[in-house]
């Protein structure tokens, strides 16, 4: 008679199953072989624990023999995932793709497999009482000590800092040291533009010190506590002084502004040297009456509307628009209209076709009905319309273009 492996492998007796051999030998190599070799099982993870059934008298399919396990399903929480228990031992590739943490075991010891995570596991062919145990297999061997070698460029247990200057620092990096804590009581972030707090701690009298502010106020700015003025007619200036008398400038920053011919000709009240707010006042030279005239081509780029629900068209943004639906849509009312714009808006089937999109009530049709859209996949449809600042009046459509 039949005796059976510890994968469950059918061995025939000698002299039996005359003429039935092959289909038991068929089942061995597909099933009692090929799946603890090679092949994969997915396994629907629920909330509560459960066991893969196993037969020791069953050359077919079953799923506690298969060598690699993928979890699945989203109960979330924990749960324990019972394997048989093989008096030589079993291997699992376990892929946890559900959302539980699951404990692979037998009714003894097991390992917990996170959700997102894979291990390759052992079911041990060793007693632990009178049980066996699932071990995790890279742990199964005696532990072992990494004794030397480098990670990133320093040796594994070095005390000693390495050296060598930084070859990179971040924007918000903070230092000391020399030269640094011995001015500000509170130095900045590298790149800060923002001042450093606290008093000067080390700065004499006859020191002297540049940067934005002095530079681009005086070609040569004078000493600290200096009683010589500095090229130029100031001594001392404010954050809102304007400079004026002689002396070029030789510095100016990337937000000065310039009076003179040229400038004041043009805006009523130029901002300072420094000032970053826009000059104020009127243009004094130009008409607001004067004609246009473009040589070459004057467009509106069209502009993508966002599908969604509903759709939002404004107009400053462009008064030429296209929008591809995805599902039944709503036009909202555009805003920004202009009385005397004119407006189009193209739009596009998707790959699946026969949307719907239903327009606010600013839209006014030809006969007081609204279009409807083409449905072929990718159709595409053209609404062209002029506004009185309100509404939207109808002046073409084009249906079905290809």
């Amino acid at each position: 008679m039949s005796t059976y492996s510890n994968l469950s492998i059918e061995l025939i007796g000698t002299g039996e199953q005359d003429g039935t051999w092959g289909a038991t030998t068929n089942k061995n190599l597909q099933y009692a072989l090929q799946n603890p070799i090679a092949n994969s099982k997915d396994i629907a993870v629920t909330g509560a624990n459960q066991t893969l059934a196993w037969s020791a008298t069953d050359n077919t399919e079953q799923d506690a023999r298969y060598l690699r396990l993928k979890l699945t399903g989203s109960s979330g929480g924990s749960s324990d995932l019972l394997v048989p228990e093989l008096s030589e031992g079993k291997n699992y590739y376990v892929y946890n793709a559900s959302d539980t943490d699951v404990t692979v075991k037998t009714s003894a010891a097991g390992i917990e497999v996170p959700a997102g995570k894979s291990m390759a596991l052992y079911q041990t062919g060793v007693h632990s009482g009178t049980n066996y145990e699932v071990v995790e297999a890279v742990n199964y061997s005696a532990s072992y000590t990494i004794a030397s070698g480098v990670i990133n460029g320093t040796t594994i247990g070095a005390t000693t800092p390495s050296t060598g200057a930084f070859t990179t620092l971040s924007a918000t990096s903070t230092f000391g040291g020399a030269g640094v804590d011995a001015k500000f009581a509170s130095p900045p972030a590298i790149g800060s533009s923002a001042a450093g707090t606290g008093a000067f701690t080390t700065l004499s009298a006859s020191s002297t010190f540049s940067g934005v502010g002095v530079d681009a106020k005086f070609a040569s700015p004078p000493a600290i506590g200096s009683s010589v003025a500095g090229t130029g007619a100031f001594t001392t200036l404010s954050a809102s002084s304007t400079v004026s008398g002689t002396g070029a400038f030789t510095t100016l920053s990337a937000t000065s502004t310039v009076s003179g011919a040229g400038v004041t000709a043009r805006f009523a009240t130029p901002g300072p040297i420094g000032d970053t707010s826009p000059s104020t006042g009127a243009f004094t030279s130009l008409s607001t009456t004067l004609n246009l005239q473009v040589d070459g081509q004057g467009f509106s780029p069209t502009l993508t509307l966002t599908d969604a629900a509903t759709i939002t068209w404004d107009t400053n943004s462009g008064q030429v628009s296209k929008v591809t639906l995805a599902g039944n849509r709503t036009m909202a009312a555009p805003t920004n209209l202009q009385d005397g714009g004119f407006y189009s808006i193209q739009v596009i089937q998707d790959g699946t076709g026969s949307r719907t999109l239903a327009w606010n009530a600013i839209f006014k049709w030809n006969a007081a009905t609204a279009p409807t859209l083409s449905t072929a996949a990718a159709a595409v449809d053209f609404f062209n319309f002029r506004s009185d600042g309100t509404n939207l009046y109808e002046q073409g459509q084009t249906l079905g273009v290809s």
